[in-house]
């Protein structure tokens, strides 16, 4: 299903539940850039508690998201503007990962049901920019173990190697 902004949808099915994909058309300069988001994307879904990832950029705004379907009320300049939240609180951590309350302006980026958890991974954008994986699951934080957000942290190093060549 193509939408406005180059966007486009396409549906599969998960190992429990419908997940919704839904993959920015021009990102990158060929389908290995998007091919490698997918890939981090479902490795966070299948093998941590997290149910809904979304990967975003400060140029570029939303690039990839998977996870329960959400229906994104968010105008464009708005969406943009709770983008840079998001990388402003992940930019005060020392290690590149926080975790928010529900009630922090980013959790607007994620559906009701996965606010339970709402992590957010620093990144190397496209070009440089800055970016972030903003991580929602419908279970507390306790339910994602050290060795959890360490394979997180080491999937957004794989993505930066990745993005730098």
């Amino acid at each position: 299903k193509e939408s406005q902004g180059g966007e486009q949808s396409t549906q599969f099915s998960g190992s429990s539940f419908e997940n919704l994909e839904f993959v920015r058309q021009d990102v990158g300069a060929d389908l290995t850039s998007k091919s490698s988001i997918a890939k981090i994307s479902k490795t966070i879904i299948n093998y941590t508690p997290a149910t809904y990832v979304r990967f975003v950029d400060e140029k570029m705004g939303d690039i990839y998201s998977i996870g329960s379907n959400m229906e994104d009320m968010i105008d464009k300049n708005e969406k943009m503007s709770l983008i840079k939240t998001s990388l402003d609180a992940v930019s005060e951590s020392r290690g590149g990962r926080v975790a928010l309350p529900d009630d922090h302006p980013s959790s607007k980026l994620v559906p009701q049901s996965e606010k339970r958890c709402i992590l957010v991974q620093k990144l190397v954008g496209w070009k440089g920019s800055n970016a972030c994986i903003i991580i929602g699951s419908n279970r507390l934080l306790p339910a994602f173990t050290k060795n959890d957000l360490r394979w997180i942290g080491q999937l957004a190093e794989y993505n930066n190697l990745f993005t730098k060549q």
